[in-house]
């Protein structure tokens, strides 16, 4: 009875290790992803006269294309500051956030952007619940920066993808992540108020 008790306590033991590992090992693995973009994108914007780096496609995982098309989510209110890739997988979303609908262009339309919840404070969109209606994003993209002003958030289903549509004469951002549960989604929407030349 005694050695089965020590047995059951060891396993507790591995099983509780395990538990608190993993969540440590997933943040080591998602910033060593970020490094290598942030790496990957240093090549590509030094890179002489239109010159490309074969290091950066061996070495990061990155085409020179791909890294060309990165922008930056700010949302200053909540000190978020995320690399933007173009294609939304979900290897790309373990990374950073990524563009919902293909070939939409910032300043043009419904530009929507997707990002996992994040376990952690401060990463992907672990904190999107908490802005607030007139609180800015800026989205980084091409030399320039274009300014929203947040007019809403919601709570849907994650089958209510109507919010990713375009509207009429409105040029707007919307962001989406899930809810703590992940059985529903939110959804900031924005409206562009400037566009500024960086």
């Amino acid at each position: 009875m005694m050695k089965v008790k020590r047995i059951l306590g060891w396993l507790l033991l591995a099983t509780g290790l395990l538990c608190l590992a993993t969540p440590l090992w997933i943040e080591w693995h998602h910033h060593q992803d970020v490094t290598a973009l942030e790496e990957a994108l240093s090549l590509v914007a030094d890179a002489q006269d239109g010159e490309t780096s074969k290091e950066v496609v061996a070495q990061n995982g990155f085409t020179v294309q791909e890294l060309e098309q990165v922008m930056e989510l700010e949302i200053p209110s909540i000190s978020l500051k995320q690399f933007v890739l173009s294609e939304t997988t979900e290897e790309n979303l373990n990374i950073a956030l990524t563009q919902i609908k293909e070939h939409q262009q910032p300043g043009a339309g419904n530009f929507t952007i997707a990002g996992h919840r994040g376990y952690r404070d401060g990463r992907h969109f672990s904190k999107l619940d908490q802005v607030e209606a007139g609180e800015e994003i800026r989205l980084h993209a091409g030399g320039k920066t274009y300014v929203y002003v947040i007019s809403g958030a919601a709570v849907i289903a994650e089958t209510d993808v109507h919010v990713l549509n375009d509207t009429p004469d409105r040029t707007e951002i919307t962001l989406i992540t899930c809810t703590p549960s992940g059985k529903q989604r939110i959804a900031v929407t924005g409206e562009l108020q400037e566009v500024i030349d960086s």
